[in-house]
């Protein structure tokens, strides 16, 4: 089936409440597309229950507004990423997306055609990516931090020793297109070395941006870019 089909189902999923006997069936035909159609969804990731994040407020949340408590005690559960896609109410998987400076420069990625993530192709975005259950810890803030440290090695070849400082700047959760599958966690790391690079080709691109013309690319920013821009930017 096409992606025309999927919006199809999904829209008649959405229909009916939530856990029916007719959402559940529809919502498994979403799944079976989706592992078939789309091979990254296989992954096993992290995700929260939507319920379990009433206290994190929508839009963008800076931390005088939230506490790294209320990440760490949620409950860690991890899923096939074609079951919780296109389950907006529902679940939700944080994405630790990663503001990388050197000195008045910001690092950003171009998703191209071999992106998993084919709602935001030809989008100009931060480094991130899913929690995998192969970094799991102690708590769910841990656990995100280490997938943040898998995302940046692979997509960006940033070492630890490339790092000079890591700051949770805040936290993004919003029903706008593919954002209402995801929890974005905001993190600024200085970099020492401008010595990066993509290491997935035809998948993403980076490109070094001066913080003067950050307001050029503006208009082609992923949604989250437009909202980094606008609360830490700008």
């Amino acid at each position: 089936m096409n992606k025309k089909n999927l919006q199809e189902i999904i829209k008649e999923r959405d229909s009916y409440e939530l856990y029916t006997h007719q959402w559940q069936e529809l919502n498994s035909l979403k799944n079976t597309i989706l592992s078939e159609e789309k091979t990254s969804t296989r992954e096993t990731i992290l995700y929260f229950n939507e319920k379990d994040l009433e206290n994190i407020p929508m839009g963008y949340s800076g931390l005088n507004d939230i506490t790294e408590n209320v990440l760490i005690n949620l409950t860690q559960k991890f899923e096939s990423r074609f079951t919780l896609e296109y389950a907006s109410g529902v679940y939700r998987h944080p994405i630790p997306y990663v503001l990388l400076k050197h000195i008045d420069k910001y690092f950003f990625i171009l998703r191209e055609c071999g992106s998993g993530e084919t709602r935001l192709i030809g989008k100009i975005g931060l480094v991130g990516g899913h929690v995998g259950e192969e970094d799991k810890d102690n708590d769910a803030l841990s656990t995100i931090i280490n997938g943040m440290g898998r995302e940046l090695l692979e997509e960006a070849c940033v070492t630890k020793d490339k790092i000079l400082s890591t700051e949770l700047k805040g936290i993004i959760r919003s029903n706008e297109g593919v954002d209402q599958d995801h929890l974005g966690l905001i993190f600024l790391i200085d970099l020492n070395t401008d010595k990066i690079k993509s290491e997935e080709d035809g998948i993403i691109s980076g490109i070094w941006v001066h913080k003067n013309h950050l307001s050029n690319h503006y208009d082609n920013f992923e949604n989250w870019s437009k909202i980094v821009y606008d609360n830490i930017l700008k």
